[in-house]
């Protein structure tokens, strides 16, 4: 019993009930009107024929007289497959016609009988009643003409039409039922499965996914849907654990250094040692604070939390205003920078954030190059069909083959990197800002073999591929 209810509970069995019901009753509605149609037509067709009858006969007498009509009826009456006649004194004793006896009564109305009434025929040993409908008349001298139709075929020509129709519904609601059961029944198969997947995802385990036929049907593609919302949810969790590491692990130095700061500034004996640890303190605060806000940005561009506001951009005016604010810090530092844009390509994006993603690569490249003999940086543009391929390329030492990958990663840091000042975030964001405009982040050497031993590379080359507009 608490089985059946439980199956009585899934969706697609009430829906099959109630499915198999409403076609049901539209199979009854259509069987009524099939049978009481092809009735009324039957009827309609008896009336005409009687009437017809009726009029040849009227036609006779008015012709020939009354004395032509008793030979006329039985001339009629002989006929195969004829029609019923019954010729009645006033006193409803039948002179001719061939039945042999019915309800008297009805002679006594004029008119249509279109109620079947009971007869029997005028054949020896033929004890049968048989049904018909008829039309009633008085003649001259008070006889009784009755001219009717026998609708026994009829009859049997609606009940084989009934019965055919409630064979082929009985058949259809079995057919049905095993459509249900072989068909229906893996759907629920299917949802339960899924239920059972969803239990361990909401527990906790991501790894799960939810299960796929291979068919490429509805369930297919809404179990590949929600598996692609499940892996993201997954990237982005073991993004923010990551992080939460990275945050514990690179900021617990700077932060012990802002207290220990913060401590010498309280013991120290002069004010001139105590400005100095307050400004150590505020670079470090600094620090952090630009830290958070590296992270705050990452997290709301891959989130989607920041408005892009994506619009048509040309890239010759972002790269030229890019180049133009490192300009300085070119001379200054002896860097030789060059800008070579050989696209006048427009593409779909948001300015504000693809001219930080520049930013922070020539940050870094600048960052880096200046620890090599005769630095040099470049900043190009070149369009391949339908994509744009925006690139930073530098001589500095490079990043081993191994970890170019891994650089992507929020906080991760090389260890030749740590006595530059960063926090690892710069390419995670380009990264992060590549995605949302449907573009990629490629790293490769610039100058692959040329390195020193270790890194087997020279220089690093970073690839902006952005698709373009028209």
């Amino acid at each position: 019993m608490e089985r059946f209810r439980r199956l009585l509970s899934t969706t697609a069995v009430r829906l099959t009930i109630i499915y198999t019901v409403l076609f049901g009753l539209l199979a009854l509605g259509v069987v009524a009107y099939i049978s009481l149609n092809t009735s009324r037509l039957l009827q309609s067709q008896f009336q005409a024929a009687v009437d017809e009858e009726v009029r040849q006969i009227s036609g006779v007498v008015r012709t020939l007289g009354l004395r032509r009509l008793i030979p006329t009826v039985e001339g009629r009456s002989r006929r195969p497959g004829a029609n019923l006649y019954l010729v009645a004194d006033a006193n409803g004793r039948i002179i001719a016609g061939n039945v042999r006896d019915l309800d008297r009564a009805l002679l006594g109305h004029e008119g249509w009988r279109s109620q079947p009434f009971e007869y029997q025929r005028f054949e020896d040993g033929d004890e049968e009643l048989y049904r018909a409908i008829a039309r009633v008349f008085t003649l001259p001298g008070g006889l009784k003409l009755l001219v009717g139709r026998d609708v026994g075929d009829a009859t049997r020509f609606s009940q084989i039409v009934i019965q055919a129709s409630a064979v082929s519904l009985i058949v259809l609601i079995g057919v049905a039922l095993l459509l249900w059961f072989f068909v229906g029944r893996r759907a629920l198969q299917r949802i339960d499965e899924v239920s059972k997947r969803s239990e361990k995802i909401i527990a906790g385990d991501l790894s799960q996914r939810l299960p796929t036929s291979g068919s490429g049907d509805e369930f297919d593609r809404l179990s590949g849907n929600l598996n692609a919302i499940i892996a993201r949810i997954a990237t982005l969790d073991a993004g923010v654990r990551n992080m939460s590491d990275s945050i514990a692990h690179d900021l617990k130095t700077p932060l012990t250094r802002l207290r220990n700061a913060a401590e010498s500034a309280l013991g120290a004996k002069s004010s001139k040692a105590r400005n100095a640890e307050l400004v150590r303190i505020v670079e470090g605060a600094g620090t952090l604070i630009r830290t958070f806000d590296s992270l705050l940005m990452i997290s709301q561009v891959e989130s989607g939390a920041r408005p892009a506001q994506m619009e048509e951009t040309e890239l010759r005016s972002v790269l030229h205003d890019v180049y133009e604010l490192f300009e300085p810090t070119a001379e200054e530092s002896n860097v030789t920078f060059l800008c070579e844009i050989e696209t006048r390509a427009k593409v779909h994006a948001n300015r504000q954030l693809l001219a930080q993603a520049l930013h922070n690569l020539l940050e870094n490249a600048f960052k880096y190059a200046v620890d090599v003999n005769a630095p040099r940086i470049t900043l190009s543009a070149s369009q391949e069909g339908n994509r744009v391929e925006i690139a930073v390329t530098d001589n500095g030492p490079g990043i081993p083959p191994d970890s170019l990958e891994k650089v992507r990663e929020r906080f991760f840091r090389l260890d030749e990197s740590r006595h530059h000042p960063g926090s690892g975030l710069g390419l995670s964001l380009v990264d992060a800002v590549m995605r949302l405009h449907g573009g990629e982040l490629r790293l490769e050497a610039s100058e692959p073999g040329k390195g020193v031993e270790r890194h087997e590379t020279s220089g690093l080359k970073a690839v902006l591929v952005l698709p373009t507009i028209g």
